[in-house]
């Protein structure tokens, strides 16, 4: 199998590789890439699987527990709204970044 590769420096650095690994013949650039690849694999964390149905309740559960406590330490209603609150938060009394 060919591998075309429209790039000298490439070439180059794949053929320069083949002879330090001491691959030999017509099919050292494959061996040269294949093993790349399967050193990339190897270093690589195992996938991890998707989430069952009752992790993702968990995490949504745990998010919307957060939010609700922010909800609480941030209260707003018409003479605070959430712009108000933020202002107040991240802004100084003379309107500079805290």
């Amino acid at each position: 199998m060919t591998i075309p590769l429209k790039q000298p420096d490439l070439e180059t650095r794949i053929a320069n590789l083949a002879e330090r690994l001491h691959y030999y013949g017509p099919d050292a650039r494959e061996q040269v890439l294949h093993q790349a690849l399967q050193a990339l694999e190897d270093s690589l964390p195992p996938p991890r699987p998707k989430p069952t149905e009752k992790e993702r309740a968990a995490f949504w559960a745990g998010v919307r527990e957060r939010a609700r406590q922010l909800r609480e330490k941030y209260p707003y209603d018409d003479d605070s709204p959430p712009s108000k609150v933020w202002q107040e938060e991240l802004y100084d009394e003379n309107g500079l970044p805290r």
